[in-house]
Order: C-alpha cells, then sequence, then structure tokens
C-alpha cells in the first residue's frame, strides 16, 4: 500500500500516540483526561487524554481501528477539514464525558474518536448512495446501543488493564452524527448558494 497525501493525518495521529506512549509516566499523567483536574481548569486535558493508552495492547487495538478508518475513508477528506472534525470530536466526546458521565475520573484512548471517525465515513459513504454507509452506520448503533445494555466487556478490560469507557464510544458515534449532519449541511447550503448565485 503506497502512502497518499490524505494518509497522512492518519499516519500522524498514530505517530503521536506512539510517541506519547513512550512518556514517563509522571509526563502521561500530566496529559490524562482527569475530571478533578479539569474541574479545576486543565482544559488541554479534554483533548490530549484521547491520544494516550492504558498499555500497549489498548494502543495496538486503537492502532489497528485507526488503520480501518484510514483505509474505508480517508480518500474522503482534506487533511485540514478532517483535522477539524476530529479535534471538535473528541472535544465533544471529552465534553460529554464531563458532564454526563460523572463516574468515570480518568480517561484515555481513541476510541471514542475512533467510533466518530467512522460514523463520519458511514455518512459519507450514504451521501455517496453506496449501502456500505448504513451497514456500517446501523453496526455501530447496535453495537454501541448493546455496550449501554450489557455493560463493559470485562475480557477486554482485562486485556487493556483498565475499565472499558463505553459512554466514550456513545458519544464518538453521537459526535460523529452531529458534525457530520452538520457538515452536509452546510455543504448542501453552499452547493445551493453557489447554483443560485450563477
Amino acid at each position: 500500500m503506497s502512502v497518499r497525501g490524505y494518509h497522512l493525518p492518519y499516519l500522524l495521529l498514530a505517530l503521536l500516540c506512539l510517541v506519547l506512549a513512550w512518556l514517563p509516566e509522571p509526563q502521561q499523567q500530566l496529559l490524562q483526561y482527569q475530571r478533578d483536574a479539569i474541574g479545576q481548569g486543565q482544559l488541554w486535558r479534554l483533548l490530549t487524554g484521547h491520544l494516550l493508552h492504558s498499555n500497549n495492547w489498548h494502543l495496538l487495538m486503537n492502532l489497528a481501528g485507526l488503520l480501518l478508518a484510514m483505509l474505508l475513508h480517508s480518500h474522503y477528506y482534506r487533511a485540514v477539514s478532517l483535522c477539524w472534525q476530529w479535534g471538535l470530536c473528541a472535544l465533544l466526546i471529552a465534553v460529554a464525558l464531563y458532564f454526563y458521565s460523572a463516574d468515570i475520573a480518568i480517561y484515555v484512548g481513541l476510541s471514542g474518536l475512533l467510533h466518530s471517525m467512522l460514523t463520519l465515513g458511514a455518512l459519507r459513504d450514504i451521501q455517496l448512495k453506496m449501502t456500505t454507509g448504513w451497514l456500517l452506520l446501523a453496526g455501530l448503533l447496535i453495537k454501541v446501543s448493546f455496550e449501554q445494555w450489557q455493560g463493559p466487556d470485562a475480557q477486554l478490560a482485562q486485556l487493556i488493564d483498565a475499565s472499558v469507557a463505553i459512554d466514550a464510544h456513545l458519544y464518538g458515534v453521537i459526535a460523529g452524527l452531529a458534525i457530520g449532519l452538520a457538515a452536509a449541511i452546510m455543504q448542501r447550503y453552499n452547493t445551493k448558494s453557489s447554483a443560485d448565485a450563477g
């Protein structure tokens, strides 16, 4: 597989996660999503917490998910718009965790954002009249609904040495839907405005 320009944001994100995984524990703790620290004004944690992982298994699983998202949908996006979408989704997930999941004191991992990426890609597929978009979106909705009903996977929690933050997955899908639908509405409005101006 050759590396193309639209792969670059995914590869840089993977590299950033790998680099941060090598930081000593005290420095990692300064970047974690920590509810109490955020409440004291350390707002950078709303974004940086997504980039850290509980152990190497957690990191590898999320990098595999990032590779999947890249292979499925990277060709749809320009790097700048993609980074804006990721940033907004990451912020929405963390803010939702803060306000609606008070039981989560510490959160690390890319999985919430991965759910956003896959949701955004599914919506783009749907825009392009691809059946796979509906299948992927249905799969994501079923997955997060099942997790909310059944609770976190105990075996997965043991593997990654941390509780599985299923709320982050749910908020990731919701954030992806919100940002994706807003982008689609703006695109349609811009297309209509251009047509009217012509």
